[in-house]
This record gives structure tokens, sequence and C-alpha cells, in this order.
């Protein structure tokens, strides 16, 4: 692409992201102080080129994905947010800690972008155990309480049936209570225990370590469906149920992203991603929303929230 070809798909991407509108050659032609014809032949370029498309005859141009794509990497890095807006997006996380933290970058992401937000927290191995406590949830199932010393909070299900009395619940607690070690090695620790105990005991200790691996397991929040369901997009079932199916199953999302940041599209939806640091592993905060995307600023807050979450 030559410089104005460059030029003229950043205007064409840039009123369409907020007109939600195909955009005529008048009125580009009009913004660089060209002909319409000059500009039909750019369109026709940057067509040829996969970067716009005509949605149906006699109407104006859109960016291709692969279009938005070169529009979005012309932000990245992302810049800086207005310091009013800084200050504000801090204040909305100031406070929070542990699942409350994370939960907080959720819904101010969302509430500042308008879109909805994932953030996804790896498992990590090497986060230490600061303590369990365990508690019966009914007579087949018990409910183990891990607090982590980044200040996390979980809960675990035991199955186990039938449960184990009071007494041994309360001897169980008591040995779980001195495991202060990274949580990857919990269930062979639990296994070194029950050897060798009474017999109640160990098949408590060891249902715990079977049921260990329910933690190690992606962490979710998840904020801002509404939002980004009221774009104009939103009127199109087929949009809908990709936005829903991308906010619900995000198991996988981004777990494989490449330096700070991503965008992504597929079909009619965009993902902006940005990673931080979570214990040795890592953590991805994602914005959902449409390929009409104000790709700028979402990565300027996904930006600025990562940063505010990095280290946790």
């Amino acid at each position: 692409m030559n410089e104005r070809h460059v030029r003229v798909l950043h205007m064409v991407a840039e009123s369409y992201i907020e007109t939600a509108h195909p955009v005529p050659s008048q009125h580009i032609a009009k913004r660089l102080d060209v002909s319409s014809a000059t500009v039909r032949n750019d369109f026709g370029s940057l067509e040829d080129g996969g970067l716009l498309q005509q949605p149906h005859t006699s109407a104006g141009r859109i960016p291709t994905a692969d279009g938005f794509r070169v529009y979005a990497a012309a932000w990245l890095p992302p810049g800086r947010l207005p310091k009013r807006t800084r200050d504000a997006l801090r204040a909305g996380l100031a406070g929070a800690e542990g699942d409350d933290l994370f939960m907080a970058a959720s819904r101010v992401a969302s509430q500042f972008s308008g879109y909805a937000v994932v953030v996804r927290l790896a498992p990590d191995e090497t986060l230490r155990i600061v303590e369990i406590h365990l508690s019966m949830l009914s007579s087949r199932r018990l409910l183990a309480v891990v607090v982590f010393e980044n200040g996390l909070v979980r809960q675990l299900g035991v199955d186990l049936d039938p449960t184990p009395s009071d007494d041994v619940i309360d001897d169980a607690d008591r040995n779980l209570r001195q495991l202060t070690l990274p949580v990857g090695k919990v269930p062979a620790a639990l296994r070194s225990l029950a050897e060798g105990i009474d017999s109640e005991l160990a098949r408590t200790l060891r249902a715990v370590a079977d049921a260990w691996p329910g933690l190690q397991v992606p962490r979710m929040f998840r904020d801002g469906l509404s939002r980004v369901l009221s774009e104009p997009e939103g009127q199109d079932p087929a949009f809908v149920r990709l936005v829903v199916e991308q906010v619900e199953d995000a198991v996988g999302m981004h777990s494989d992203i490449q330096g700070d940041y991503s965008v992504t599209l597929d079909d009619s939806v965009a993902k902006v991603s940005a990673s931080f640091g979570f214990g040795s592993a890592k953590g991805v905060l994602t914005l959902i929303g449409p390929s009409r995307m104000r790709y700028r600023d979402a990565l300027a807050i996904a930006g600025e929230i990562s940063q505010s979450l990095n280290g946790t």
C-alpha cells in the first residue's frame, strides 16, 4: 500500500466504526480534497488487496477482517489514556484483592470500553497454599476452601461417600493446615500423609488429593455481555450467538498469546487481549466486540488495566 491507500483504509475503518454504515467514496474524497474517481480507484486497489469490501451493489465500502487487522496494528503498542480516564480506571480497582480484583478488572474494562470482557487466569503450579479448611456439605460431599498466597480463594468440592465423622474432619483439617506448599505439590503430599494413619483419615486425605485437579484449571471472570449486545450488530442473531459462545466458552482464549497484546477476528467478532503476570504464570484480559471495534480505545483500556494487574 502507498501512503494514500493507508490513509483511505484508516478513514474508511474509522467512519465505519463510528456509523456502522458503509462508507461512500464521496465522504473520503471530501476529506482528502481529491475527486471521487480517485478514491474509487483507491477503493479498487484496496479491494484487490483484500482489505476493503463492498457489502452490496451501489453501497460504499467497509474493511474486511484483514483490513481491520491492518488498522488495529497501527495502534500497537497502545497509547496512553487521558490522565482523568487512567485515574478513573485505577480507582475502580483500588482496594480490591484476590478474586475481587479480577472481578473488578472485568467490570471496569467493560464499563469503559462498552464491550464484553473475560479475564482468564492460567493455572499456576508455583502459587503457595496459605490455608485449607475442610467442612461438610452433605452426607456424600465435603467442601475444601483453599487460600493462596496472593489472596485468591478457591472452593473445591470433594466427593466422599459416606462422609467421615466431625472428629475425622477436624483431624483432616489440622493436617491440611500444615500444607503451605506450592499448589502443584499438594496431591503428592496428601497421599504421603495418608500412608500409615487411621483409615478414615487416610480416606479423607486421599479424597482431597483426588479432587485437587479441580483447582488446576483456568479461572474466568466475565462482565459486560449486555453492553456488547447493545451495539447495532446485536440485532443480528448470528452475531449474538458468536459473542455468547466466545464469552461462555473462553477456557482456551488466547492461552497462547505471544507478547503483551493480541488482536484477532473470527467472522463478525473481534477480540483484543492484553496479558499480565500472575505468579509464575500468565493472565489474559480480553475485550470482545464486533469487528467494527474501537480498537484504539480498546487496546489502551486493556493495556492500562493489564499494567495494573501485573504481578498479582
